[in-house]
């Protein structure tokens, strides 16, 4: 166990905040008392239960506290924050006692490993804590409805820690929020002296009113006509939704038809034996299983989901256990099979044909269930499908016009698959061709390399190439001189049309611009006009947001004070609820206590008592005698321990004289030392027992 501490981190964690103390990992490990390294553990004890106001290990002096005390304290701490060593608790508590030191600093290296989420667990521990109802109460109503009580508070409680620490998060500060709010005052401070001058400028306006309720109008027609909008698509989906349901329904009643046309009432009847067999199976087999495991995931979520956060060193123990848990799974399942070779097994056989023949309706389970799924998934993509062809206005064909439909499709087919064929064979041919490229290319170097060869030979070198390269500039020397009498003849052609077709079109346009000009100039008018009244109606949206803000406020403030009644109002009613249940236990604990109740006589002899105030003192007095019984057991204890501790000191001094005449014969007896022939004149001395 000392081999897995890291000792290091212990000295660097106890030199921190709110330890501050300096111990290097030599004194750790050998030199610092047992007593104080246990010190050191209430200590750090106390620093994470630090959020608990009854913490019983604040302040903690392990001198003045009783060592069984201790042990119990700290194996209840360990077994909270579920320490792994912490399962076996007498193993655990014995070596706390006995101040082992490796298990100490074990303790020690893990209470200090991670801090904060132990913090965490023991904050969250006494209020997600169960309670332990005796079994006598266990049958109570009202104790069964407090407990009941309890786990929603509980509930509550981890969903408000959630926020809470969603919140705590985010990292929203303080600071940042005083400074966003002063922020939106200012603009909000600017917001309203614009529409102060907004309202100024409109009140100046003449006939002001009578655009106000124009623009309330206008709006009042837009919010309409977008609604009507929205019913008539909502009304044109269904209209689509509709039909296309028709359309399934007319699909489904043919085939139908074409069933009962194609094969008699057995068949059909045994169709729907099958199908019926199938279903029975899926529900009673099938589901049930899938909606148990649906389950138990969301049981093991919701076990996650309430359980603290885990540290990558719990992950690790985890790791190791489950594997630990495999390999003893396997050694089991290997001594199974060791124990059931050797025996005659006339059934396995039959076990094997049952698992053969389950595991296939699993596997056709499975089957069936991934083709129902695509089966749904064509259905949706061929509604999608439906859908879009009927916003674009295309139909599915019906009838005969299916027919030619097909025809018209096969044909197509046959021309697609002859162009096919002769691009194929357009393709060979280009390859062929592609070919024969390169073999004559090939062959033009070869013969290219031979000439130059040859020209090499005569020393005329770079002949055929020089006079290749004359023959192109000559050519291209025509081509061009041929081209610049064309271009030069374009030209002057091109400059004529462009003439000729300007003065037309100046011709032509001069009405036009004319009409242009004044179009402008009534644009500008317009553009006037249109600036003024965009300026009144900037102005009347201002003013109207203003009021719709003012009345968003005021709801807003509405909205907060229901809010607060129907808190309140619950809260009170909670309250209410509580006290009459309490007003009941004591009415039913008076009835108990006068009697005269046949029914509730009859309880109390059910369970053994009258009224739990007897109860109650039945117990205190038999506390009270066991107590007396301890003290007196206590007292004859110490009145016998001075005696018995003489008497021990007495035998350990008998031992020790023993053992030096056992070593004194032994001596002379081997000769090392030599009798001394001297009387001795000296009193004998016997211990008297």
């Amino acid at each position: 166990m000392d081999g897995t501490v890291d000792l290091k981190l212990v000295s660097e964690r106890l030199a921190g905040p709110p330890f501050r103390r300096h111990y290097s990992v030599i004194q750790l490990h050998d030199e610092l008392p047992v007593f104080q390294l246990m010190q050191l553990l209430s200590d750090a004890m106390a620093a994470i239960d630090e959020g608990n106001p009854q913490s019983p290990h604040k302040d903690v002096d392990l001198r003045n506290e009783d060592p069984n005390d201790t042990i119990g304290r700290m194996l209840d701490f360990f077994q909270l924050l579920k320490w792994k060593e912490a399962r076996d608790a007498d193993s655990l508590g014995q070596k706390l006692a006995n101040g082992d030191r490796p298990t100490i600093l074990s303790a020690l290296h893990f209470l200090l490993k991670d801090m904060e989420s132990h913090q965490k667990r023991a904050y969250l521990a006494p209020f997600l804590a169960g309670i332990d109802i005796p079994p006598e109460f266990s049958h109570d109503e009202g104790t069964t409805e407090l407990a009941r009580q309890v786990e929603e508070l509980q509930q509550q409680f981890k969903e408000v820690h959630k926020t809470v620490s969603a919140m705590r998060s985010t990292g929203n500060n303080t600071a940042i929020l005083k400074r966003e709010i002063q922020q939106m005052e200012d603009e909000k401070q600017q917001v309203l002296a614009k529409i102060s001058k907004i309202k100024k400028r409109v009140e100046e306006i003449p006939q002001h009113e009578q655009w106000l309720e124009a623009a309330r109008e206008l709006r009042r027609e837009q919010q309409n006509e977008s609604s009507i909008a929205e019913r008539i698509k909502d009304q044109r989906s269904q209209s689509q939704q509709a039909e296309i349901n028709y359309n399934n329904a007319l699909q489904a009643l043919r085939d139908a038809k074409l069933a009962t046309a194609s094969a008699g009432p057995d068949v059909l009847f045994s169709k729907m034996e099958e199908d019926n067999r199938m279903n029975k199976y899926l529900a009673t087999e099938n589901l049930p299983k899938q909606i148990e495991e649906v389950r138990q995931q969301i049981r093991q979520r919701r076990r996650v989901i309430t359980e603290p956060a885990i540290s990558e060193s719990d992950l690790r123990d985890l790791e190791a256990e489950i594997k630990q848990l495999n390999e003893e799974v396997a050694r089991i399942a290997e001594r199974k099979l060791t124990k059931t070779s050797g025996v005659d097994d006339k059934l396995a056989l039959f076990r094997q044909q049952a698992s053969i023949i389950a595991r296939k309706k699993e596997g056709a389970t499975q089957r069936l269930n991934i083709l129902t799924d695509e089966i749904s998934k064509l259905a949706v993509e061929v509604e999608k499908k439906q859908q879009a062809g009927a916003k674009l206005g295309a139909k599915m064909p019906k009838g005969e016009e299916f027919k030619s439909f097909v025809a018209e499709l096969r044909e197509k087919s046959t021309v697609y698959k002859q162009k096919k064929a002769e691009l194929s064979a357009l393709v060979a041919e280009s390859g062929i061709l592609q070919r024969t490229e390169e073999i004559l290319s090939q062959k033009r170097r070869e013969l290219s390399s031979s000439l130059s060869a040859l020209e090499t030979k005569h020393g005329i070198s770079g002949f055929h190439v020089t006079h290749d390269t004359l023959e192109k500039v000559s050519e291209k020397k025509a081509e061009l001189d041929e081209a610049k009498g064309r271009t030069l003849e374009e030209v002057s052609t091109i400059i004529q049309k462009l003439t000729t077709s300007i003065n037309d079109r100046k011709t032509h346009l001069s009405p036009i611009i004319q009409e242009l000009r004044d179009m402008r100039q009534k644009v500008q008018d317009a553009e006037t006009e249109y600036k003024e009244k965009k300026r009144l109606y900037d102005a009347t949206v201002a003013g109207i947001e203003s009021e719709v803000m003012q009345l968003e406020h005021d709801v807003r403030a509405y909205r907060q004070d229901v809010d607060n009644d129907q808190s309140r109002f619950h809260y009170l009613n909670v309250q209410i609820e509580m006290t009459d249940v309490a007003q009941q236990r004591v009415m039913q604990e008076m009835k108990a206590y006068i009697g005269g109740d046949e029914a509730l006589e009859q309880q109390q002899k059910s369970r053994g008592f009258k009224t739990y105030r007897d109860l109650y003192n039945k117990r205190l007095l038999e506390q009270e005698n066991t107590g007396k019984s301890l003290r007196e057991q206590q007292k004859e204890v110490k009145a016998k321990h001075e005696p018995n501790v003489k008497q021990l000191k007495l035998f350990q001094d008998v031992r020790n004289l023993l053992a030096l005449k056992s070593a004194y014969n032994a001596k002379m007896l081997s000769g090392e030392m030599q009798p001394d022939t001297k009387p001795l004149n000296a009193t004998l001395n016997r211990l008297v027992l």
